[in-house]
Order: C-alpha cells, then sequence, then structure tokens
C-alpha cells in the first residue's frame, strides 16, 4: 500500500456564492481492510452545510461555525473550519476516487468599484488511510501512530495512518460578487421607497374595506 496522490481539485462553478468543490484522489494500491479519508481545511467564508451532505448519504464530521446566515464580518476569521470525510470506494479494486462536496460562501464585506469582488482560497485535502489493529496491510516507515485530526469518532478504531505528502496543487479560488458601497444611497433610496408604497397601498385597502362595511351595515339598519 502506498501513500494517496491527489489528482486534481477544482471548484465548478469558479464564481458565485455555490459551488462544487471536487477532488480526484489516486488510491494507488488500496488496502480492503483500511478506510480512506479525505481531511479539509476550510476558511471561516467558506459555509458547509451538514444536511446537504447528509442528503447525499456522506459520512464525515464537521467541526467549526454552524450558523449558515452569519456574513463574514460576524464570525471569528481566526477558526478555520474542519470536515472530515470517509471517501472509501465501495469497490476495494478502484484506483481512484473522486470527492464533492457542496461549499457556499458567506455574504462578504461591502467593497468598492463595479462591480465589486472577493475570492476564497481553498486549500487541497490532506488525504490518509486508517487502519485498525488487525490489518493486514504491510507496515512501513511512512506509517504513523498520530491520526490528522485529534477526538474523531470516525477514526477511534484506528491505530495506524498512512497520510499524504503535501500536495502540489494550488489552491482553487472561489470568486463571488459583493455589495458596492457605491451603490448605498440608491438602496436605501429604493428599499424606503418600496415600504413607503406598501405602507399607501395598506392604507388604501383598509379604507376600501371600512368603507364597504360601513356601507354594508347602513344598508342593514
Amino acid at each position: 500500500m502506498s501513500e494517496p496522490t491527489i489528482i486534481s481539485h477544482s471548484l465548478e462553478p469558479r464564481r458565485g456564492l455555490h459551488s462544487t468543490l471536487s477532488t480526484k484522489i489516486g488510491l494507488n494500491r488500496p488496502a480492503p481492510d483500511c478506510s480512506f479519508f479525505a481531511l479539509y481545511t476550510l476558511p471561516p467564508s467558506i459555509i458547509i452545510d451538514r444536511y446537504e451532505l447528509i442528503d447525499r448519504r456522506l459520512s464525515f464530521e464537521f467541526s467549526g461555525e454552524s450558523n449558515l446566515e452569519l456574513p463574514i464580518f460576524a464570525v471569528n476569521q481566526t477558526n478555520n473550519s474542519q470536515l472530515l470525510l470517509n471517501a472509501t470506494p465501495t469497490d476495494s479494486r478502484s484506483k481512484e476516487v473522486l470527492v464533492d462536496i457542496p461549499v457556499h460562501a458567506r455574504y462578504g464585506v461591502p467593497g468598492i468599484g463595479r462591480p465589486a469582488r472577493q475570492s476564497i482560497e481553498i486549500f487541497p485535502p490532506t488525504c490518509f488511510w486508517a487502519c485498525a489493529p488487525t490489518s493486514t496491510a504491510t507496515i512501513s516507515s511512512a506509517f504513523s501512530v498520530e491520526p490528522p485530526i485529534a477526538y474523531s469518532a470516525l477514526l477511534r478504531a484506528s491505530t495506524r495512518f498512512l497520510v499524504s505528502a503535501t500536495s502540489s496543487h494550488q489552491p482553487t479560488l472561489l470568486e463571488f460578487p459583493v455589495a458596492s458601497l457605491g451603490d448605498t444611497s440608491r438602496v436605501e433610496a429604493g428599499t424606503a421607497t418600496v415600504i413607503l408604497a406598501a405602507f399607501l397601498w395598506l392604507a388604501y385597502r383598509s379604507w376600501k374595506v371600512a368603507r364597504a362595511l360601513q356601507s354594508y351595515h347602513l344598508k342593514e339598519e
């Protein structure tokens, strides 16, 4: 058994608030009695929706900001998120595996210029085999007894780990639009106009209903 290697790492689409992070990983000679994992370290500006992963029937652990509605300036910028995913292929003879993760960008800080855009770097995952004490995998000096992530229930039964070397792939960029400060006055004026128009319409309809009810009661008398 040899270390897993990353073949490709990309986003599709590369622009917008919603995308899919795809990583193709070469498994070389996988051991049928070991499990394969991908560990993603994601910046706080990236959102992982647990329910999307559950809907895809993925086995995973996620640690990080769970509030999906917070904008980027409302989360701690020093705390990255971690997503540990069991990506063991169903066919033990598979030589590669493709891991697709839906990702979303948090609303960014308003910028200057037209169009105002921001970008986020997403690095390739750390890939590794996790083997139980009874594994038949050939033991070598490449194995480690220390897991790449601490306190993981998914790795509780594993005691030996074969971790991929640092990936030579560059981080992929997700570019997304943000509000432009130059549009603030127009947005505020438009919002006030819509609210005023809605209020006047409701007031008019209320007056019409009141008139109709008054006319009905007068006829009844």
